[in-house]
C-alpha cells in the first residue's frame, strides 16, 4: 500500500483552515462566557450633607431638596433616618406631619409612620431610606451612583 504523498502546499492550507476554525470556536466560546458571567463592578456612592447633628430635636423632620428631590432628615430616639419625599404610588411628594408624627400624601391618602413604612393608603411598599453617616458632628447620606447620576 501506498500512501499518498501530500505537498507542502496543501499541508499548510489544511493547516490554514484548522487553525482558523480552531481560533474561532475559541473566541466564540470566551464571547459568550463573558456575555453570561458579566464582571463585578465596585459599586461608587456620594455622600450628601443633610444637617447638623444637633440640629433637630428628637420626634422632628427636616425637608431638604437635593437635585430637586425632597428628602427628609427625622430624628428619632434610635437616631437618625433618611427618606425620600417621593410617595412610592405613584411618585407625589409627601409632607411631614409633626403633630401626628408621621408622613403623609395628599394626593392619594397615603400615609406613612415615622419609619417610613405604609400605614394606610395605596402606596405598595415603605418609603426609599437612605444610609446614614454620621460623622463629626454632621449628618450625610450615602447614595448609590447609578449611570446617568445618582439620582437618576
Amino acid at each position: 500500500m501506498e500512501q499518498e504523498k501530500q505537498s507542502r502546499r496543501s499541508f499548510l492550507f489544511n493547516l490554514g483552515i484548522i487553525s482558523a476554525v480552531f481560533l474561532a470556536t475559541v473566541t466564540f466560546i470566551r464571547d459568550v462566557i463573558a456575555y453570561l458571567v458579566p464582571p463585578r463592578k465596585k459599586k461608587k456612592f456620594h455622600k450628601y450633607l443633610v444637617a447638623e447633628e444637633l440640629e433637630l430635636p428628637v420626634g422632628q423632620a427636616k425637608e431638604i431638596t437635593i437635585s430637586k428631590k425632597p428628602v427628609f432628615v427625622v430624628r428619632l430616639k434610635e437616631g437618625y433616618k433618611v427618606y425620600s419625599g417621593v410617595c412610592t404610588h405613584l411618585g407625589c411628594i409627601i409632607h411631614w406631619e409633626e403633630d401626628k408624627q408621621r408622613f403623609y400624601c395628599p394626593c392619594h391618602k397615603g400615609v406613612f409612620d415615622k419609619y417610613g413604612n405604609v400605614v394606610s393608603g395605596p402606596p405598595p411598599r415603605p418609603l426609599d431610606q437612605f444610609e446614614v453617616i454620621v460623622e463629626n458632628r454632621l449628618v450625610y447620606i450615602q447614595v448609590e451612583e447609578k449611570p446617568g447620576g445618582p439620582w437618576a
